[in-house]
């Protein structure tokens, strides 16, 4: 009798140990060592589901409360702020995770915190280009770089909220004022991305362009000497502007309180080097200073618009893009 109980104790334990279920646009292989430090730590195991973003919004749009998703992980701001619009966040109460991240990063209502960050920085050839010369995003625009300019397609997220960036800071009618002459400034049409823009500087193709940093950060390891060169925009204004991963709870989650040790886990010092690591990206808790290359790169203003702000402007930002025809 004393077994038979014995044993029902035990499933009965076992039993409130939930899994937890990730979906994710961001790498497994990546994600997994920290899912599986979560597990040795609580004995709950960590489900990730990898889909590019459509699949992924496709996938909850399809299941809707019935989603085994207890975190959803993504990449860019304008998504976090798409799922908010849609209501897929419920808001987390950790206050290891409200005091880890600037406020600029994280939502008002605590619905999302970034992970990591990432800055869309100037890239420019060092044998030809002066980086003193560029000081603001808006320069680029300026006759002085006619048909020496490359950048990422307009249609692509990092883009979009580099524009709505430009919105909220410029307004409207200076934002269209200024893509007009970016664009009239390029020396070939938008890239598919941003190791294109890269290779295009590195080829002569054209002398400057726009980046997330950590598209350099790999040239850089592998040839130090390399010829292109990055720096910060908007130091002495706004600040350059920052984008990145960030993650919230899925509104159907019924495993709220491991969601959001999962959340502590991932702001933790050795975890947010470890993270950053793996993409070269900056860690998003405060103060912490990056173990790969880019620590070299020097500290720099980051915009202080948040995140949350610059997606109330990304449907401007999407208006004018498409009105200057920016492909």
């Amino acid at each position: 009798m004393k077994k038979a109980l014995f044993i029902a104790a035990l499933i009965c334990s076992q039993s409130v140990l939930a899994d937890l279920t990730i979906y994710t646009d961001r790498v497994t292989a990546n994600l997994q060592p920290i899912a599986n430090e979560f597990t040795a730590r609580t004995g709950e195991k960590v489900t990730i589901v990898e889909l590019a973003y459509p699949a992924l919004k496709a996938r909850i749009e399809a299941e809707k409360e019935n989603s085994p998703a207890d975190l959803i992980f993504v990449k860019d701001l304008i998504y976090l702020n798409e799922m908010t619009d849609l209501g897929w966040f419920k808001p987390f109460t950790s206050p290891v995770v409200a005091s880890a991240v600037p406020e600029q990063m994280r939502h008002s209502q605590n619905l999302w915190t970034a992970i990591s960050f990432r800055v869309r920085s100037l890239v420019y050839n060092s044998t030809i280009v002066n980086p003193s010369d560029i000081q603001s995003y808006t320069d680029l625009a300026s006759d002085v770089w006619a048909g020496r300019v490359c950048v990422r397609s307009g249609s692509h997220p990092y883009n979009q909220a580099l524009v709505s960036g430009f919105v909220h800071n410029l307004g409207a009618e200076k934002t269209t004022e200024f893509l007009t002459g970016l664009l009239g400034n390029l020396a070939a049409d938008p890239m598919s991305s941003d190791r294109a823009v890269i290779d295009a500087i590195a080829a002569g193709v054209c002398d400057v362009g726009i980046v997330n940093h950590y598209y350099l950060a790999p040239y850089v390891a592998a040839n130090p000497a390399f010829v292109v060169k990055m720096a910060f925009l908007n130091q002495g204004t706004t600040g350059a502007h920052t984008n990145g991963a960030g993650m919230g709870i899925y509104n159907a989650s019924k495993n709220q309180a491991s969601a959001e040790k999962f959340m502590e886990l991932m702001l933790e010092d050795q975890t947010q080097l470890q993270w950053s690591a793996a993409h070269y990206d900056y860690p998003a808790k405060a103060n912490l200073i990056p173990s790969t290359l880019i620590k070299d790169w020097g500290l720099f203003k980051a915009e202080q618009a948040s995140w949350e702000t610059l997606g109330k402007s990304t449907p401007a930002a999407l208006k004018i893009i498409s009105e200057v025809q920016y492909k």
